[in-house]
């Protein structure tokens, strides 16, 4: 939801969808916690000299930057993961997982806003493919649990890319044809390969036809050895390593200078980008003190929200809460005991706030879209046994104290 006064690309969110995202953000957190990683929270805001230490030109221009031009808004949790990891010793791997608002000034579009979540899990301090392995197989599941079985996981090594500009001779001009190369899925290939021969002439005629070459993994493999056998064998451990498809593309750049090894994104639809993505870093922690390895991947929420409402993922989503409804206002002491002990039950209920009427305690209930209410009058508080509705069919069932918490255990599921 915006209004006129909701600044440019940044949204409200009313109940029920920040409900969703609520839901959406802790499940990520409980996949993330199965793989032994732990959370960590930051600072929104950086010293701007920190954040540009990470910056390349592209995100330099989208930084968020106060007043006294001292501080700006963090651009991702990967610069405040290394600006700690670089001075602090710990256990390694150092696995920590990061779930929050990150902001960047670029112009919004579908699927794409000013500050937006993102759901980070890093690895420190392991030089391995078994780090990329986990990640990836954590990204898959994370897939699954929201629902999209079949992700198109794509993969490349900068390693392959930097052997070929040391081969095509254009280490010089690298970074521009990286950035060209990373923007196929903005403007388009065709577009991309016109900007590469302008820039490079016969060389860029060869890149576009190697990394276009290879029909299977298997041929990619082929070429990328002939070009950087580290990286090659890299993908081929991961790829081998991994029990669900992963098809190496030699095109993908993934951001700029701090990438050292693999490189992937996972892709849930055609009409919205990268919805996970990351890589390996090796170099970036030295940016900041102490140098270590490093890798890890990001989740845009909000990309993974819109692809599920725009599947019909939460749109009849039922409301779980229990109303505990009172027949006359003597009897709220009474609902306020019952709904105690339901919430000490672990289930969310709600009383009546407003001394209403029952009737107009069931048009709040129905506004609300709460399925179910508990209904205390003098008659269930003589004999104990009280009477559970279903608002939506208006049966009703009668139930003891105990009976009364097992089935809305099962209601709130």
């Amino acid at each position: 939801m915006t209004s006129k006064l909701t600044p440019k690309g940044m949204r409200d969110f009313m109940p029920e969808e920040a409900l969703v995202r609520e839901e959406v953000r802790d499940r990520i957190a409980g996949i993330y916690k199965k793989y032994g990683f732990m959370p960590m929270e930051t600072p929104a805001l950086e010293y701007l000299e920190t954040l540009r230490a990470k910056a390349g030109d592209e995100i330099d221009k989208q930084i968020f930057i106060l007043s006294d031009e001292r501080m700006a808004l963090r651009f991702d949790h990967t610069v405040p993961l290394a600006r700690i990891a670089s001075t602090l010793d710990m256990p390694k791997p150092f696995k920590r997982y990061a779930i929050g608002s990150v902001w960047r000034k670029e112009e919004p579009q579908h699927g794409r806003y000013r500050e937006f979540w993102q759901a980070d899990a890093d690895i420190i301090g392991s030089p391995t493919m078994r780090a990329e392995v986990e990640l990836l197989t954590m990204a898959k599941e994370i897939c699954s649990a929201f629902g999209f079985e079949d992700p198109k996981i794509l993969l490349n090594n900068r390693k392959i890319l930097n052997g070929l500009a040391k081969a095509l001779d254009f280490e010089d001009k690298k970074n521009e044809v990286f950035r060209l190369l990373d923007k196929i899925d903005k403007i388009g290939a065709e577009e991309v390969e016109k900007e590469i021969v302008k820039l490079l002439g016969q060389r860029g005629e060869e890149l576009i036809t190697i990394v276009k070459s290879g029909r299977n993994n298997e041929e990619k493999l082929a070429i990328a050895k002939k070009y950087s056998p580290e990286g090659a064998t890299e993908l081929e451990e991961i790829i081998s390593s991994c029990s669900f498809p992963i098809e190496i593309d030699l095109t993908l750049v993934r951001g700029l200078g701090y990438y050292t090894g693999p490189v992937f994104e996972i892709k849930l639809s055609k009409d919205i980008g990268t919805v996970i993505a990351g890589g390996r870093y090796d170099n970036l922690i030295s940016v900041y003190g102490r140098g270590d390895y490093a890798t890890g991947i990001s989740v845009g929420i909000e990309r993974l929200i819109t692809l599920m409402l725009e599947r019909g993922k939460n749109k009849e989503k039922k409301n779980k809460t229990i109303f505990v409804a009172n027949a006359k206002d003597e009897q709220y002491p009474h609902a306020l005991e019952i709904a105690k002990k339901l919430r000490a039950a672990g289930i969310n209920c709600e009383t009546d706030l407003n001394k209403r009427n029952l009737r107009k305690q069931f048009e709040y209930v129905n506004a609300r879209g709460i399925g179910h209410a508990i209904i205390i009058g003098e008659k269930e508080i003589a004999s104990g046994k009280y009477k559970l509705r279903d608002m939506q069919t208006g049966k009703e069932e009668e139930l003891n104290e105990k009976e009364l918490i097992e089935r809305c255990k099962k209601i709130a599921g």
